[in-house]
C-alpha cells in the first residue's frame, strides 16, 4: 500500500477533504447524455516529479458502442490512458472528454458512465449478494440471478448451501479466478454503465478459461463502449479497432482485418501469439 500512494494521492486528497465544507464547492453535477463519444485530443501524461513522460500526443476517437483494443509491453502507458479515461488522473497536456465534457470534471458520478473489471477483480469479504450489489444497491434478488446467469454462475451459486447469502472469503480467494472474473463482470452489468473499460482482465488465467472469459465479455457487452487493455492478440478479431502503444505514442493503429492484411509488425505478432 504504502509503494502505491503516489499513485492514489489525488484520491487521498479527496478523502482527507471530506469534512472540509469548502469541498462542497468541488462537486460535480455534471451530467452526461447519450451517445457517450470519447475524444482524446494530443494527450500528454507525466506522473508529478517525474522525468519520463508516460504518453507523448495521444489523438482518439472512440464513438458510442465503438470495441477498441489497446495493446502494448508492460510500462507503455496503456493502463496510464485508462485511468486518464475514466479521469482518475488528469492530462498534464491537451484534453479528454465524453461529449464534449472534460472527464476530470464530471468526478464521482464518473462511475456512472464507466464501469471498470482490473486484472484481479477484488471481492470483499461479505455475502455473493452485497458484492454484486455495490454498483446497485437498489437491484432486485431477481436482477441479481439474472446477471449471474448471463454469466453462467447461476447454476454454481444456486449449489451452495446458503446461495446469495454464502460469504465469500477476503479477496474472493474461494472461487476461481474465472469464477471472481465472472462476478466482476455481473457487478458491472447490475450497474448497466455504457462505457467499460477492461484493464488486462485475462491475465493469470489458463487458456482455456481465458477464451471463455472472453467470450462472455463479447457476448455479453455487445451493446457497450469496450475500452480493453491487453498485453495479447488473443480475441481482438471482435475489436472494432486495435491500437498499439509504444513509448507513449501510437505505433500502428486500424481493424484486425486491416491490420492482419496491411501491417507486417501485427503479422508478426500475431503468428508469435499464436505459436507459429
Amino acid at each position: 500500500a504504502s509503494q502505491e500512494t503516489n499513485v492514489y494521492k489525488d484520491s487521498l486528497v479527496r478523502l482527507n477533504r471530506l469534512q472540509d465544507n469548502s469541498f462542497e464547492e468541488e462537486k460535480s453535477e455534471i451530467k452526461l447524455i447519450a451517445p457517450y463519444d470519447i475524444k482524446l485530443d494530443n494527450v500528454h501524461f507525466r506522473y508529478e516529479n517525474g522525468s519520463r513522460e508516460i504518453l507523448k500526443g495521444i489523438n482518439l476517437d472512440i464513438s458510442s458502442g465503438d470495441k477498441l483494443a489497446i495493446l502494448g509491453r508492460s510500462g507503455s502507458g496503456k493502463s496510464t490512458l485508462a485511468n486518464l479515461i475514466r479521469g482518475d488522473r488528469v492530462a498534464t497536456e491537451g484534453a479528454i472528454t465524453i461529449n464534449g465534457i472534460d472527464v476530470s470534471k464530471v468526478g464521482d458520478q464518473i462511475s456512472n458512465y464507466i464501469g471498470v473489471i482490473h486484472q484481479t477483480p477484488y471481492l470483499f469479504n461479505t455475502t455473493i449478494l452485497n458484492n454484486l450489489r455495490i454498483g446497485n444497491e437498489e437491484a432486485t434478488i431477481e436482477q441479481v440471478w439474472q446477471v449471474l446467469e448471463r454469466v453462467g454462475l447461476k447454476n454454481m451459486v444456486k449449489a451452495l448451501p446458503q446461495g446469495l447469502e454464502t460469504m465469500v472469503d477476503e479477496a474472493g480467494m474461494r472461487f476461481s479466478g474465472g469464477e471472481r472474473h465472472r462476478m466482476a463482470l455481473a457487478r458491472i452489468l447490475l450497474k448497466d454503465a455504457p462505457i467499460i473499460i477492461l484493464d488486462e482482465p485475462t491475465v493469470g488465467l489458463d487458456p482455456l478459461t481465458e477464451q471463455e472469459v472472453i467470450s462472455i465479455f463479447n457476448r455479453e457487452l455487445k451493446d457497450k463502449t469496450l475500452i480493453w487493455i491487453t498485453h495479447h492478440l488473443q480475441g481482438v478479431e471482435a475489436m472494432d479497432q486495435v491500437i498499439f502503444i509504444e513509448d507513449g505514442t501510437i505505433e500502428m493503429q486500424g481493424s484486425p482485418d486491416y491490420l492482419r492484411k496491411t501491417n507486417e509488425r501485427y503479422q508478426k505478432l500475431k503468428a508469435i501469439d499464436e505459436g507459429r
